[in-house]
């Protein structure tokens, strides 16, 4: 009956999706063309003294969906004015540009709300060389104001009791002759170009074209367009990020998703994440609607510290609304469309979110929550695809994110935060070791197993985190901020029957951590074309024992897979708890040359402290069962002092250059090598397993922009003499290796805007590197693992009518033979192609979306299921087959 429910309650909506638009069109008398965002435009970025509270742009703050009640046009005798009338003469602040013959304007944190009910305003022909005037809806919190006329009118912006008035000259055709602008005429603020800046790339607010750097920036818009086919954050980064490796929506580890070949640091709201024993399923801390943006800096930096060998991803978090209180709600559901599952039951799953957020005076409160239900997989041919460690299917996410902020003054601010994630699931399929028997390499099957643990809890991810932020914009003269935080991860994996193989039993690993740490940063300008930024990170890691749990063979081997007993009768401590710590200290100088050339550089003093008591590893260093004495208590200290230099040279206002020298430092996992150890180790003898890498990372790349295309090339190489890689061995394990290591690779990204309702592009990355396992000379390939084949990726979207938008997307991840001929592979990476469909329309209130994931039906393995397969068949599934999605979101 459930199953029926759902399936009813799915076509309905899609039937709406499909009579929706042209009935709308029908009412309206039309079928227009809408305005698209154009992709030079400028998304809201944050300033780094206001990470919780993102800026529009340099020159303004966003307001929180401000109604427009009223649309009026107003002629005068320059040409005409368009009032946008609010209820209590709120301020507006518009993003204007143009484009071709149209003067765009578009305004963030608003919604048009006409009484007639009909969310867009059109006229046409108002006065003498203006042929059309638009109003409408951009998305759920964005209005577009567009007017075309004969050439692109002139504008001025004022405030008035009403609202916000637009005041457009009409400028003569070519035919005409035209009024010329004084050359000592400077633009008005309001017809300025908006400034799009990062915080991640330097720890300050900076214009991304400044930033001597790749970055890549993923708007709240793009998350609520991806979201519509996944809310797995690292298949929404994979899918966008130049650099990262494609997305595997089978393996939430991170594991074959790596930047630029190397791990990569990952943040929230400028918190470190990762503890160092953690495999990467930090991006399962965090729901995607609890998330304002996204920024990526691609290679090795020094300026964060604590791991960013490969780059930075810095999940920034939603704001507070401006308004006294502001409700958004989500209703989503989800099933498979492909092979014989089509609209199968166990493949429905559900997604919920709730959140309320207000300011009132110098008070500010943001609450959110949200529960996301995964259902089963099935792949193109309608077979359920079985449940593992890496996979994310049959699991209940709950995400709680909660913010108080309090403005002490204008200059200062104190904001409290919780983020909590949970993430636990209930297995009823696991992959059939008789897949193992079969010859030849196939595809995983599934075999029924409910899985009943008792002495111990189920499979789950947990984690909370918890940040006070302190800022004050104009201490003596500095930016001054000041962060103290504490986190908390544990994760409980799936039990597996080993027997006969290399654990030998029934077991599963058990592992934690908690830190707490300090980021304190002053930026202090030293004259108007000089600002110096210098401070201190701290943080101390203790990670607990990662435990194997045994299970009874026997009540396993009674029980019936319908209720698979799991009774624990013991654990081991496979890998020992130690501690760590780290103290960072740095400064960063930039210097504005002149306006086309911007030099920046920094150095950081990095020190590390290990600790770990005595321990007794289980195996030794050939993978047989440890017979030694225990391994001795140790203590190690490493240090090193890493630089960064930078340039920017702008040629044109359209195109610049950059070129980068960057260091990195980073301790490896030490779990890893506190494991598998020869007789008689000692840990402050045998350093070399231990100690840290340091990376050299060189880097040059270009940067277009001009009115319609958007283009972007970068090129890079990095070599460190201690890398951090790992070997297959023919009994199917792993050896880890630290060895000289050297990564290079070519990205580039192109954006066009052909007409105002067409947009496309594609990004390219290619990514290659090796290791000198022998110290000989010879180089040979890295394992695909850590360096993914190349992957395109390219997109068409149009906005079909006023508040209706589709877009085809397309990604392409290529051979890798390289890691298998060299053996560090077993198996050679065949290429993939997957097709995706999004659609959003207004309805109501709110906005419908539709998402269709892999619209082809595509069978294909993913890059993980590939690479892992060849390592143990039972990882070799195909990826998720044709899936369908349709959310509903509102804002009040």
């Amino acid at each position: 009956m459930a199953s029926q429910l759902q399936r009813l309650v799915l076509m309905t909506i899609l039937a709406l999706v499909l009579v929706s638009p042209f009935k709308r069109a029908q009412a309206q008398g039309m079928l227009q063309e809408e305005i698209l965002r154009l992709a030079n435009s400028s998304h809201p970025i944050s300033s780094l003294q206001e990470i919780e509270h993102p800026l529009t742009n340099i020159k303004q703050e966003s307001q929180a969906y401000i109604q427009i009640t009223g649309v009026r046009l107003q002629t005068t005798d320059k040409g005409i004015e368009v009032i946008l009338e609010t209820n209590q003469a709120e301020k507006l602040q518009p993003i204007n540009k143009s484009q071709g013959n149209n003067y765009i304007a578009e305004i963030p944190n608003a919604q048009l709300r006409l009484p007639s009910g009909n969310n867009t305003f059109r006229q046409e022909n108002p006065v003498a060389e203006i042929s059309e005037v638009i109003v409408t809806n951009q998305d759920a919190n964005t209005i577009r104001v567009v007017v075309t006329g004969t050439a692109v009118p002139t504008a001025e912006l004022f405030d008035s009791e009403e609202g916000l008035i637009i005041s457009l000259t009409p400028v003569a055709s070519f035919t005409q002759q035209p009024q010329t602008q004084q050359e000592s005429e400077e633009p008005s603020a309001a017809t300025e170009d908006p400034i799009e800046i990062v915080v991640t790339a330097t720890r300050t607010a900076e214009e991304i074209t400044n930033v001597p750097r790749s970055v890549t920036v993923i708007t709240r818009e793009q998350i609520e367009e991806q979201s519509t086919l996944t809310n797995d954050i690292g298949d929404i980064v994979g899918r966008t990020v130049p650099g990262l490796g494609p997305p595997n929506s089978l393996n939430r580890a991170g594991n074959a998703q790596t930047l630029r070949g190397r791990p990569v640091s990952i943040l929230i709201d400028g918190v470190p994440q990762q503890g160092n024993s953690f495999v990467n399923t930090q991006l399962e801390y965090i729901s995607p609607d609890a998330i304002e943006r996204i920024e990526v800096v691609r290679g090795p930096t020094a300026v964060y510290g604590q791991g960013a060998s490969g780059g930075v991803i810095n999940i920034i978090t939603r704001r507070p609304s401006e308004d006294t209180l502001t409700s958004t709600a989500q209703l989503g559901i989800s099933a498979a469309a492909g092979g014989n599952a089509f609209l199968g039951g166990d493949s429905f799953g559900n997604f919920l979110q709730y959140g309320i957020s207000g300011t009132e005076g110098s008070f500010d409160y943001l609450f959110s929550l949200s529960r996301d239900t995964v259902p089963s997989f099935f792949d193109a041919d309608g077979d359920r695809i079985p449940s593992n460690n890496a996979t994310s299917d049959n699991t209940v996410s709950t995400n709680i994110l909660g913010k108080i902020g309090v403005s002490i003054d204008e200059q200062q601010r104190l904001q409290f935060s919780v983020n909590y994630g949970n993430n636990s699931r209930d297995v009823d399929y696991i992959a059939d070791p008789i897949t193992r028997t079969i010859p030849g390499l196939q595809k995983t099957r599934a075999l029924r197993e409910n899985q009943n643990y008792q002495g111990t809890d189920d499979p789950r991810i947990r984690s909370t985190s918890v940040n006070l932020n302190y800022t004050n914009d104009n201490l003596f003269g500095s930016a001054v901020q000041a962060q103290a935080y504490y986190r908390q991860s544990e994760e409980l994996g799936l039990a597996r029957d080993d027997r006969g193989r290399f654990a030998d039993s029934i077991n599963r690993f058990r592992a934690d951590e908690e830190a707490i740490g300090g980021r304190l940063q002053i930026q202090t300008p030293l004259s108007s074309s000089v600002s110096l930024l210098w401070g201190a990170d701290y943080e101390q890691q203790q990670e607990g024992n990662t435990l194997q749990e045994l299970f009874d063979p026997v009540a396993f081997d009674t029980s019936s897979n319908n209720n698979r007993i799991l009774r624990k009768i013991d654990e081991i401590v496979y890998y020992p708890a130690f501690d760590l710590s780290s103290l960072g200290l740095f400064t960063q100088l930039q210097w504005d040359v002149t306006e086309q050339l911007i030099l920046s550089g920094g150095v950081r003093y990095e020190s590390f402290n290990f600790s770990v008591d005595e321990f007794t590893p289980v195996l030794d260093d050939n993978f047989d069962p440890y017979v030694g004495p225990p391994v001795p208590s140790g203590e190690l200290d490493f240090n090193d002092t890493v630089f960064n230099l930078g340039a920017v040279y702008t040629v044109t206002p359209e195109v610049s250059f950059y070129t980068n020298f960057a260091q990195g430092y980073s301790v490896p996992q030490l779990f890893r090598v506190l494991n598998f150890l020869p007789l008689g180790f000692v840990i402050e003898r045998d350093v070399r397993f231990l100690q840290p890498q340091k990376i050299d990372n060189y880097e040059i790349g270009v940067r277009g922009n001009w009115n319609n295309v958007q283009a972007t090339l970068a090129a890079f190489y990095n070599y460190s003499d201690l890398g951090l890689s790992s070997r297959g061995l023919p009994d199917g394990t792993l050896q880890f290796v630290r060895a000289p290591q050297r990564n290079y690779g070519v990205e580039a990204t192109l954006d066009w805007q052909p007409t105002i309702s067409w947009r496309l592009g594609s990004s390219l990355t290619w990514t290659e590197g090796e290791d000198d396992q022998d110290e000989d000379g010879n180089y040979a390939a890295l394992r695909t693992l850590e360096v993914q084949p190349l992957k395109l990726t390219a997109y068409v979207e149009n906005q079909t009518t006023p508040g209706w938008r589709n877009r085809l997307q397309f990604l392409y991840v290529g051979n890798r033979d390289r890691g298998f001929e060299a053996g560090s592979d077993f198996v050679s990476i065949t290429d993939y192609l997957i097709v995706d469909f999004i659609s959003s329309i207004e309805i109501g209130v709110g906005t419908l979306e539709v998402g269709i994931q892999n619209l082809l039906n595509n069978k294909y393995s993913s890059v993980f299921s590939q690479a892992g397969g060849g390592l143990d068949e039972l990882l070799n599934n195909w990826e998720r087959g044709r899936t369908l999605s349709v959310n509903y979101r509102v804002s009040w």
